[in-house]
């Protein structure tokens, strides 16, 4: 009797089942670096260091006093830093958008996703997450503001007051 044949199409559907497993989770932690982003409940006690007004558009990004002392100084930005955008259109608050570096964070990315140490996360107005953002829009974008530490405003956070 030849059991080679049977051994060898259910090895086959194993390395495959086991190809699939590890594709989706790969997806997953890619796309949802985001549930380690709390609310920033006391984001209006920090600094607010950039008012961006794009037509019926107006964001403010505030962060904390540790992170513009640190950016004044020429050190890096320090872990622990949060960033929060507050997006208001037509006069009504929006949505937040809030960007967070911890030490560690982001070594799950490949090098061609990862942000430095950065994850970001939005919020709607209620605070509640935005389930519905695609983060990878985030990622796309502070990507090529690697020399800034991936920080967009990052000469604002220099001059702030």
């Amino acid at each position: 009797m030849n059991t080679t044949k049977p051994l060898s199409l259910l090895s086959a559907a194993t390395a495959l089942a086991l190809a699939v497993a590890a594709a989706l989770a790969d997806q997953l932690s890619a796309g949802h670096g985001g549930e380690l982003v709390n609310f920033p409940e006391n984001y209006a006690e920090g600094v607010l260091y950039a008012v961006v007004p794009r037509g019926n558009i107006r964001q403010e990004i505030y962060t904390s006093r540790e992170a513009t002392d640190a950016v004044k100084r020429g050190d890096p930005i320090p872990s622990g830093t949060v960033i929060t955008l507050v997006d208001s259109r037509d006069g009504k608050l929006f949505r937040y958008v809030v960007m967070e570096k911890r030490t560690g964070w982001g070594a799950q990315y490949p090098r061609e996703k990862r942000n430095g140490e950065w994850e970001y996360q939005a919020f709607n107005a209620d605070k509640s997450v935005n389930h519905n953002e695609n983060l990878d829009r985030c990622f796309a974008c502070h990507k090529s503001q690697a020399q800034q530490d991936f920080v967009w405003t990052l000469d604002r956070m220099k001059r702030a007051k």
